[in-house]
């Protein structure tokens, strides 16, 4: 919310220079030159800007999420291992059960 503020004031500062500025002047570009506003250029100038900066941002979201996805997977393969440890180590420690076997008393040999 608070960079959604800093870019309507950014574009409103923008939009009063340029409406401020309104004069023609000559802008030239290596060999390239044309009659333009120094308004007009300074907000077009920072609305490529803010559009860079979203694709820029955009881009480092999208690997963000991709090592969020992959940390997930990776988690949940840990916690698998984790149960199944927990099942062995929950029958190691369980006495097994006994088989009682009768042995005969001497009195019963033959």
């Amino acid at each position: 919310m608070l960079r959604l503020l800093f870019i309507v004031i950014f574009l409103a500062a923008l939009i009063v220079f340029a409406l401020s500025n309104t004069d023609l002047e000559p802008i030239w570009l290596i060999s390239f030159g044309w009659h333009l506003s120094v308004g007009t250029l300074a907000l077009g100038i920072g609305v490529v800007g803010l559009i860079f900066g979203f694709m820029t941002g955009w881009v480092g979201e999208l690997r963000q999420r991709s090592r969020a996805r992959r940390s997930e997977a990776h988690v949940r393969t840990l916690e698998s291992q984790l149960v199944e440890l927990h099942q062995r180590l929950d029958r190691l420690q369980t006495p097994p059960v006994a088989a009682t076997t009768t042995v005969p008393s001497p009195e019963n040999r033959i």
